[in-house]
């Protein structure tokens, strides 16, 4: 369903009724379909299932888990976990684990882990979702980084998915050494306030986490 036609089933008081639970559904699978995200409406499921409890699926929970992880680092994961009782967790674990790892910077650990995650496959672009996340990271913490352990971190193969990834991130190589890769030209100074008022959604003292977190990863 088009982005008008949920907007106008969440109108009013319209949100509270269950029969409006399959159209909510069948639009979070055209948003693992076609790498959509309607944080709004995913949301209004949730607390749909919340008032309905009768209506739950766990294969809808983990969807909306899915999409939210995709949208790191904004913080639609923890907004959806505030709404899912803890009775679903244990079947949702393999989705959470994930999603603690993205917070710990375990960014090694997240590659290795999600190729168990089974349930990865129904959402389209859910790799390079992540990588702009950890991409991210990368830029607000670092100067520079060895490629080695840029594609570690990015779970990239080297040659043209890496060049691909600098490329699309605005980075360069040093012209001294190839395999450095100039991430940051700023100071010190000026990252700590672009991480403050940038999009990233994440305070300064969260990014400094996750710089050791992904060091040591």
């Amino acid at each position: 369903m088009s982005t008008p036609q949920i907007q106008q089933l969440l109108k009013g008081g319209g949100r509270y009724m269950a029969d409006i639970i399959p159209d909510l559904e069948k639009n979070l699978e055209e948003q693992l379909a076609k790498n959509t995200f309607d944080p709004e409406a995913n949301l209004a499921l949730l607390k749909l299932y919340l008032l309905h409890p009768s209506e739950s699926k766990q294969a809808v929970l983990e969807g909306v888990l899915l999409k939210a992880l995709m949208a790191y680092p904004a913080t639609h994961f923890s907004m959806c976990m505030f709404q899912i009782p803890e009775k679903y967790h244990a079947d949702l674990k393999p989705v959470l684990t994930l999603s603690q790892q993205l917070e710990m910077a375990k960014f090694k650990s997240f590659w290795k882990q999600s190729e168990t995650v089974e349930a990865l496959a129904r959402a389209k672009g859910w790799e390079e979702k992540v990588r702009d996340f950890i991409s991210g990271v990368i830029s607000n913490m670092y100067r520079s980084i060895r490629s080695e352990q840029l594609n570690d971190l990015l779970n990239l193969s080297a040659g043209k998915d890496l060049d691909a990834r600098i490329k699309q991130m605005g980075w360069n190589r040093s012209k001294e050494d190839k395999d450095l890769i100039i991430v940051n030209t700023k100071t010190f100074e000026s990252t700590v306030t672009v991480v403050q008022t940038g999009p990233a959604n994440l305070p300064f003292d969260q990014y400094k986490s996750l710089f050791f977190a992904s060091s040591a990863a």
